[in-house]
């Protein structure tokens, strides 16, 4: 489910402070050619675009810049079509859009580097050989459906070569109890870890039966159930306690290129949505034979 229907680039807001540190580093490195076929995909693979949308850029061509070029790179997923300006070092090194990205670098390592670890709801072992970072909505019910994939097919399956760690991305500006449910969560961990993904679970099999109006009471009835201090957590709840660790995770959503619930990361590879066990299991497998 997505917040903006194409919302894969950030607006260039320090554009000239960016650019300005580039030329140093583009003195010292030779002309390297470049298609626009590796430049598309390394926009799709470091913005999480998947394959189903259609990207194309125009030819390069001079900037305001000396030591860069301009494209427009156009997003289209047939429903919505969003362009964007990006630039290009000229000796075709660099990308810059926000931040300076290494063109010759491996995007799912960028995407690694990006993701924090630590002190994140998780499950499996931290020297797992795969990690699956998940950013997901509570009322998002394609996530639903994931969840209930992970616990009971993709986890059962990998056991102690799978690490999951679970991050809050309430989409805010089309669902109503989003940010409260992610509030609750990130609540439960503060409390006791070890009840997260119980309640997160509780969550996603009664999804149906909260409402904007009511969510708070049904979220710690539901929590209740999944052995959740209730009292601690209504405390923190009506406190937001934990609204700086979702925003957090928001953040680091919106530096990935995250727009649509659920987007996962499989060791910096991407999956938008919950296809198939078969899909995960392919990427994880991939994961998997790279690390050893």
């Amino acid at each position: 489910m997505s917040r903006l229907p194409l919302r894969c680039f950030a607006l260039l807001g320090l554009l000239g402070v960016v650019l300005a540190a580039v030329p140093a580093l583009i003195a010292q490195a030779p002309v390297h050619p470049i298609s626009h076929e590796k430049i598309i995909r390394y926009v799709r693979d470091r913005f999480s675009i998947p394959d189903t949308v259609k990207i194309t850029m125009t030819e390069l061509r001079e900037s305001a810049y000396p030591d860069f070029l301009e494209t427009t790179v156009t997003v289209d997923d047939g429903k919505d079509k969003r362009s964007q300006a990006l630039f290009i070092s000229k000796n075709m090194r660099y990308l810059v859009e926000g931040s300076i990205f290494n063109l010759g670098g491996d995007p799912r390592q960028d995407i690694v580097r990006l993701i924090s670890l630590r002190d994140q709801p998780t499950q499996g072992p931290a020297n797992a050989p795969v990690t699956l970072v998940e950013y997901s909505d509570l009322e998002c019910p394609v996530c639903a459906r994931l969840h209930e994939e992970l616990e009971t097919e993709i986890i059962p399956k990998y056991g102690d070569k799978l690490r999951v760690v679970f991050k809050e991305f309430p989409l805010v500006t089309i669902h109503e109890w989003a940010l409260t449910g992610a509030i609750a969560a990130q609540c439960t961990y503060q409390i006791d870890p070890s009840k997260y993904v119980d309640f997160r679970s509780a969550i996603y099999k009664n999804q149906a039966t909260v409402s904007g109006d009511h969510a708070r009471d049904l979220l710690l009835h539901i929590a209740a159930e999944a052995g959740v201090d209730n009292m601690k957590l209504a405390a923190c709840i009506d406190a937001k306690d934990s609204l700086s660790r979702v925003e957090a995770n928001m953040r680091e959503g919106d530096a990935l290129g995250v727009g649509q619930t659920p987007t996962t990361f499989i060791n910096g590879r991407t999956i938008v949505g919950a296809p198939a066990a078969a899909d995960f299991y392919k990427l994880i497998d991939e994961a998997m034979h790279d690390h050893k």
